[in-house]
């Protein structure tokens, strides 16, 4: 994939993470089929048990940013809730845009924000609206992007008088700005170009310690930066059965997490104003619930490391015992649930549980970022994460840390159906909830044959790393196999811009 061609798809994305969400929640507004469309909306707060969550934290002492569009601190849900909002966006004139705007256009960050901190205030019957996940975080808002502002008449950001479209530069300033004015959680719903400045801007954001977090792309089903960034938290969307959606990138080891993004209440500019009960899909969705839900994590463990938060939300997943097997879910429920060992394809690590997560001691965990990838043409490296967080060495020493760079990423595929359940290719492409784990069989067996596979890595080190991934005796190690593939794809997504 040459720069250009790249460059051309990443903008078509743009426009439509952010224009097209507000377009799909407007036809949205529809009746529903229930008398309360917007508590229907509002499904993923007790599938993700977040009344539980906030006993704990809610968003209490951390500042998260919204790294977005234009937004509208003025719909009753953002009342008195946005610290600030700024923008170097300009107009074809080179004024500054305005970072605050009323109607559609300011639709997306407006629905991102609420998510985060809404005050459950709005305009349904009662003045009920959108509660967020993290009600008492400080949130900040940066736009990056704005409808037909470049010469071509396209959505982007311009920086100077050249008409072109630099929302990558923009969001890389907006990065760095944000980390400046002390956000801990950054969180970025939206696709951008690749820019070199975007590197220098996650590296300063890990330097500070804060976590990023980004979506996928509904469009393409694809990651694009930010999201492709090492080391940032990719999250993709899924229903209230826990199903991907039918939008949602699936079998891609970029992901890391899953969260609810289905048929949400995120609210919606509509001709008679703002609608709070505006449902909509889109992993935009999903990446502002689990940048708040990190949020009001990291709120209930104030002592704790924006990595060591992250360690807490790749160890307890969602997940359910069922027959002998593990399924994903957004809580743990069953006794005795072992913690991730290792990525999936379509649901990363697994559905983000942060009711769960807060459990755990979570100060007491690895303060290693468990998102970085060692090993590959990845950008940033692992080295220079490493050297900036002042870290002794370039590993992670995480479950998502490969132990090889595999050929091909069609062989690594390959290893990863042999680890299936059967049947759970059928499941997968049906949309059902993905089996994460084989049979209390396989963990025994995995257990006996731990010596062997640490041998092996050893032997793959010496090599520099060149075993195949799709051997049988690799295969059927799915922790092998699924670090494999987050490599593979690490390596060649970027390697191609």
């Amino acid at each position: 994939m040459t720069v250009r061609a790249r460059s051309t798809r990443v903008r078509r994305g743009v426009a439509l993470a952010v224009a097209g969400a507000a377009a799909a929640a407007s036809l949205a507004c529809a009746p529903s089929a229930s008398a309360d469309p917007l508590d229907d909306g509002q499904w993923w707060r007790a599938a993700m048990g977040v009344d539980e969550l906030h006993r704990t934290g809610a968003g209490q002492g951390v500042t998260v940013a919204v790294i977005d569009g234009p937004i509208d601190s003025s719909v009753p849900e953002l009342r008195g809730r946005v610290a600030s909002s700024s923008t170097e966006c300009l107009t074809r004139d080179g004024d500054r845009r305005a970072a605050t705007l009323r109607g559609p256009e300011a639709g997306h960050a407006t629905s991102m924000a609420s998510l985060i901190v809404g005050s459950g205030k709005g305009t349904t019957a009662g003045g009920r609206g959108i509660s967020g996940i993290a009600p008492r975080a400080t949130l900040r808002h940066y736009a990056v992007l704005y409808a037909r502002t470049t010469d071509g008449g396209g959505d982007g950001c311009r920086l100077d008088a050249s008409g072109l479209d630099q929302s990558g530069a923009a969001t890389a300033r907006a990065i760095r700005q944000a980390v400046g004015d002390g956000a801990k959680v950054l969180s970025i719903s939206l696709s951008v170009d690749y820019d070199a400045a975007l590197v220098d801007a996650l590296l300063e954001a890990y330097r500070a310690g804060a976590i990023v977090v980004a979506s996928t792309n509904n469009d393409t089903r694809n990651v694009f930066w930010p999201g492709i960034g090492n080391g940032v938290v990719t999250v993709t969307h899924v229903d209230a059965a826990g199903n991907l959606d039918s939008s949602a990138l699936r079998r891609s080891p970029l992901l890391d997490f899953a969260a609810p993004g289905t048929k949400v209440a995120a609210g919606a500019w509509t001709p008679s104003g703002w609608r709070s009960d505006a449902i909509s899909d889109g992993a935009s969705q999903a990446t502002a619930i689990t940048a708040g839900g990190l949020a009001a994590l990291w709120s209930a463990h104030p002592d704790a490391t924006g990595n060591q938060v992250l360690q807490a939300a790749k160890d307890a997943i969602g997940l359910r015992a069922e027959n002998g097997t593990y399924l994903t879910w957004f809580r743990r429920v069953g006794q005795d649930l072992p913690r991730s060992a290792g990525k999936t394809e379509s649901y990363g690590f697994g559905i983000f549980s942060p009711a769960d997560a807060v459990r755990l001691d979570v100060a007491a965990l690895p303060d290693t970022n468990p998102m970085v990838v060692d090993r590959g043409v990845v950008s940033p490296t692992a080295a220079q994460i490493a050297a900036v967080v002042g870290a002794a060495s370039a590993s992670t020493a995480s479950p998502s840390t490969p132990t090889s760079a595999s050929p091909s990423a069609s062989a690594a595929a390959t290893a990863i159906e042999e680890t299936r359940p059967a049947g759970a290719d059928e499941a997968a492409d049906a949309g059902s909830p993905l089996r994460v784990w084989a049979l209390a069989g396989l963990l025994a067996l995995a257990l006996a044959t731990a010596v062997l596979v640490l041998s092996r890595r050893r032997r793959a080190r010496r090599s520099d790393g060149a075993h195949d991934l799709a051997s049988p005796s690799v295969s059927h190690d799915p922790t092998t196999a699924t670090d494999g593939v987050a490599a593979t794809m690490k390596e060649h997504s970027h390697g191609g811009s």
